[in-house]
């Protein structure tokens, strides 16, 4: 019989192990399954130790009865607890939001087994996921039970598992598509959970919408911004856009470096200003061309142009 215990997969606790009150429990069933291997005594034991694992199989109901009677009845001020929500999180190592899933879905297996079911969702997940599915497609709460009976139904027919995904399926008809995983932080959800509600949708149809829009806005004319940008636009035609200082500085260093270019050579005209770059300084306003009258160019120079010259092409 030794040899078979090592068969099992689980410890054997030889050394009469110090265990936490709450394993008393499971010290038990280890030795009826594995040491006393009680199962040999028959039928009824077998029968037995199946009730026993549907027990442990919704153990989830319990723990949400204990856990909402802790809330109410305020029980965790007698373990030095001022509010429920250090009690979960410090005493339970749980969130409120966990803790109240459990809660609520051990409220909804509870009314079906008050209801006659003998099957339930098999744990916390199934339970929220029904009760949020038949929110869903309706606010009546005893549309619970007909709506879980048709996922029992249909499963048994298509011989499927049930999951949560196929117990939402079911109820609201629509099919779950591939999902990725994003954490977001606790209160953007519960806003977002609080918003969705609001509209009648789904928290994760509303992100998908939301992050839908970031990724491809829709592009809308705004006519606030067209009338603004158009005037605008007609003042930088008639007048010099101005300048940061900047573009001041490298023009006024463009300036100069043409003056002086333009100084050294032979032919340049002081009087003959046509250039763009010209401009007075100290920001007096730029004098107007001083061009010799026409008979000027004649005597001078007949040929001579009034176009600007460029002496770095020479």
């Amino acid at each position: 019989m030794i040899g078979n215990l090592y068969n099992h997969g689980f410890e054997i606790p030889f050394n009469d192990p110090e265990l936490p009150q709450w394993a008393d429990g499971h010290l038990d069933k280890f030795c009826d399954l594995f040491w006393h291997e009680t199962w040999k005594n028959g039928d009824e034991a077998i029968a037995s130790l199946e009730i026993d694992m549907l027990a442990d199989r919704y153990a989830y109901i319990k723990e949400g009865m204990a856990l909402r009677a802790f809330q109410i009845y305020k029980l965790y001020e007698n373990l030095g607890f001022k509010t429920f929500k250090q009690y979960c999180v410090k005493g339970l190592k749980k969130s409120v939001y966990y803790v109240k899933q459990v809660i609520k879905a051990a409220q909804t297996s509870w009314n079906l087994i008050l209801q006659g079911f003998t099957e339930l969702p098999d744990n916390v997940s199934q339970a929220t996921r029904l009760a949020t599915s038949v929110n869903q497609v309706s606010e009546e709460t005893d549309k619970t039970t007909s709506c879980w009976q048709e996922v029992l139904d249909k499963a048994k027919n298509q011989s499927k598992p049930i999951t949560a995904n196929y117990i939402e399926t079911t109820i609201t008809g629509e099919t779950a598509h591939p999902l990725a995983t994003a954490k977001l932080p606790r209160d953007v959800w519960d806003k977002l959970r609080a918003l969705a509600k609001q509209q009648g949708v789904k928290p994760e149809k509303l992100l998908e919408e939301i992050v839908g829009n970031y990724l491809h806005p829709k592009q809308e004319a705004d006519p606030e911004t067209e009338t603004v940008d158009e005037p605008e636009s007609k003042s930088n035609k008639k007048g010099p856009t101005p300048k940061t200082p900047e573009i001041k500085a490298w023009e006024k260093d463009l300036q100069d470096l043409v003056q002086e270019r333009f100084t050294t050579e032979p032919n340049y005209q002081t009087t003959a200003d046509n250039s763009t770059f010209a401009r007075t300084k100290k920001g007096k306003k730029t004098q107007k061309n001083k061009t010799p009258p026409p008979e000027q160019y004649d005597r001078a120079n007949p040929h001579q142009s009034t176009e600007f010259h460029n002496p770095t092409a020479d």
